[in-house]
């Protein structure tokens, strides 16, 4: 809930002040209240369609990829985090210029009332959108529900909504640089938090090497699953048991945030800059394994192959694939897995290492007979 506040308020505390300081700037212009309202609407429609697009597309991944899928949008999130705070930290009192020189510009009848529409559409819906994919990033990175993000995000619209009215009004004065300082910290706990848990994903799926599983356990000081460890696991990435690669992504996105912070906006170092924002993106991003997965596919009700080899002390992909009418479930107590696969899905089980043996696969819900065996030799 807390992050969802502070995501929700930060980002809507800047179209706040896009839509005041255009406000502001055509003060008796006839109609712009209907043309700015227009304007907002029309970017909340925008960015409600990108969360209908991020929702089917999760749809389209769920089961095959999922893990894959859970991690790319976490490192999306994480790149669109730290691009956001370090462009906003540089560009803000440009920004307020260009929006002024509309504003007047419409105020003189130099650009229509259309403009008006145009430059708070955007606004909203580039803030709306980063919204999204921000909250989008924080469930599936975490045990967040999606009720408690609803409460943080209104919360965090209605602050923002109180700020920017009372900044318009002028019974305010806050030190705005100072107050998006304090959040550009926090939203950057949140950031290297997305990007450890988007490593623990990825060695769960065995496409980033681990670096020790548990480098210590303080579950017994903070759980991982309490109110106040779930609460922190959002805000600022905790785990009672962190791997040593969650840990280097951890330290890295904030190694990367506060060099880039610190040379952006220095002439002639943009560039490095962006070479190190680049290079650290490069260097996250999981290369698929070389050797290709292996198959099994119901057919008739029938396993095939009905003895599959798979490789002996070692991690491996498996795709299930139902060609059936009906649900089938991939199911074995040798290998601790339970997997439901409807009509015509094909979905992604990881397994290993195994020792060698045999291990019988059952489906259709019948365990009382074996329809297919993975060998590991």
């Amino acid at each position: 809930m807390l992050v969802s506040l502070i995501i929700v308020f930060r980002e809507a505390l800047e179209a706040g002040l896009i839509i005041g300081i255009v406000l502001a700037a055509t003060e008796g212009v006839i109609g712009r209240g209907r043309w700015i309202a227009g304007g907002v609407a029309a970017g909340v429609a925008g960015a409600g369609l990108v969360a209908a697009f991020a929702a089917a597309l999760s749809d389209a991944f769920e089961g095959a990829g999922q893990e894959v899928f859970t991690a790319g949008i976490l490192c999306f999130a994480v790149a669109m985090l730290s691009w956001h705070i370090l462009w906003m930290s540089h560009h803000a009192r440009t920004m307020t210029a260009e929006l002024r020189d509309v504003g007047q510009a419409v105020r003189l009848g130099h650009r229509t009332l259309g403009a008006l529409a145009t430059v708070i559409a955007i606004a909203v819906l580039r803030e709306g959108a980063e919204v999204v994919l921000f909250l989008y990033g924080v469930i599936v990175g975490s045990q967040a529900t999606a009720l408690s993000l609803g409460f943080g995000g209104i919360a965090g619209l209605g602050l923002a909504g109180a700020v920017s009215w009372l900044l318009y009004r002028g019974l305010v004065a806050i030190p705005l640089h100072r107050l998006f300082s304090i959040t550009n910290v926090l939203i950057a706990f949140v950031a290297a938090g997305m990007a450890g848990q988007a490593a623990s994903v990825l060695h769960g799926a065995d496409l980033l090497p681990g670096w020790g599983e548990h480098l210590w356990d303080t579950s017994f000081l903070l759980a991982d699953d309490s109110i106040l460890g779930r609460g922190l696991h959002a805000l600022i990435g905790y785990s009672a048991r962190p791997s040593g690669i969650q840990l280097a992504f951890y330290l890295a996105t904030l190694l990367v945030l506060m060099i880039a912070s610190r040379t952006i906006g220095r002439p002639g170092r943009r560039g490095l800059a962006a070479a190190v924002i680049v290079a650290a993106l490069m260097a996250g991003s999981p290369a698929a394994r070389a050797d290709e997965p292996l198959t099994l596919v119901f057919h008739n009700h029938r396993i095939e192959p009905a003895r599959l080899d798979v490789p002996v002390n070692q991690k491996f992909k498996l795709l299930v694939k139902n060609n059936d009418d009906t649900a089938e479930e991939f199911e074995s107590a040798d290998l601790n897995r339970e997997k439901l696969v409807a009509p015509g899905q094909t979905i992604t089980v990881f397994l290993g290492p195994l020792e060698p043996g045999e291990y019988k696969v059952f489906g259709d819900f019948h365990q009382d007979t074996a329809r297919g065996v993975l060998v590991a030799k």
